[in-house]
């Protein structure tokens, strides 16, 4: 067994999709094409974001540290340079056991909490 997605809210399924597929490299590999359309945007792996419309009856969610999904880097100064260079909006670098996890939070233009790490070992 493993994990195949998770998903986000937003207001305007196709603009976050195009998000991600524009700042992160993400592709679509699914579009339902009802109103309002979701999508399934995927890495090479094959792990997905399903992004689906906010309905009026979802309350809002206080992310905090808790509520986030992570891309892991094996370059994280690299990587947190093209994504701040393409516009993804990043908090203050957190640093873990002297620099072997690295992490950095972002916002997407839906308010999703997204987070990019590094790891010297694997989970």
């Amino acid at each position: 067994m493993r994990i195949e997605h998770f998903a986000i809210y937003a207001e305007d399924t196709i603009e976050l999709a195009d998000w991600y597929c524009e700042k992160f490299g993400l592709k679509v590999v699914f579009r339902n094409e009802q109103q309002p359309p979701v999508f399934f945007v995927a890495d090479e792996a094959g792990m997905s974001i399903e992004i689906i419309g906010r309905p009026p009856r979802a309350q809002p969610i206080d992310f905090g540290d808790v509520f986030h999904f992570a891309f892991i880097v094996d370059d994280f100064d690299a990587t947190v340079a093209e994504l701040t260079a393409k516009g993804v909006p990043f908090e203050d670098e957190i640093q873990f056991a002297d620099g072997a996890v690295r992490i950095c939070y972002f916002a997407d233009p839906a308010g999703n909490r997204g987070q990019v790490v590094y790891r010297s070992q694997p989970l």
